[in-house]
């Protein structure tokens, strides 16, 4: 299905569309596993790509149910570095304004 398509689905649609890829993905592997070959090794892949669509609109719809709430903010090395720096500037300047 379409990306656009797949986010019209309701919430029950969703889970039961997730639990058919899972079960898609369980056979191939088994089939595999057993005959080693399978007639479309694709077949997995794009299981593991529709599970990863349908997990991602799952969570956006429980953000958007969550106003509040958002994800841990993920900084470089380098913007941590600099925040780093500044808190540690800050620190020193209060000491400073305390002795003087």
């Amino acid at each position: 299905m379409k990306k656009i398509k797949l986010a019209e689905l309701k919430d029950a649609e969703i889970l039961a569309q997730l639990e058919d890829a899972r079960k898609i993905i369980r056979t191939a592997r088994f089939q595999y596993g057993v005959a080693r070959s399978l007639e479309n090794p694709k077949v997995i892949t794009n299981a593991k790509k529709k599970i990863a669509r349908l997990l991602t609109i799952q969570r956006n719809r429980e953000l958007a149910a969550k106003p509040g709430s958002t994800k841990a903010r993920r900084y470089t090395r380098a913007t941590r570095k600099t925040q780093a720096l500044a808190k540690s500037n800050a620190s020193a300047k209060k000491t400073a304004k305390g002795t003087n």
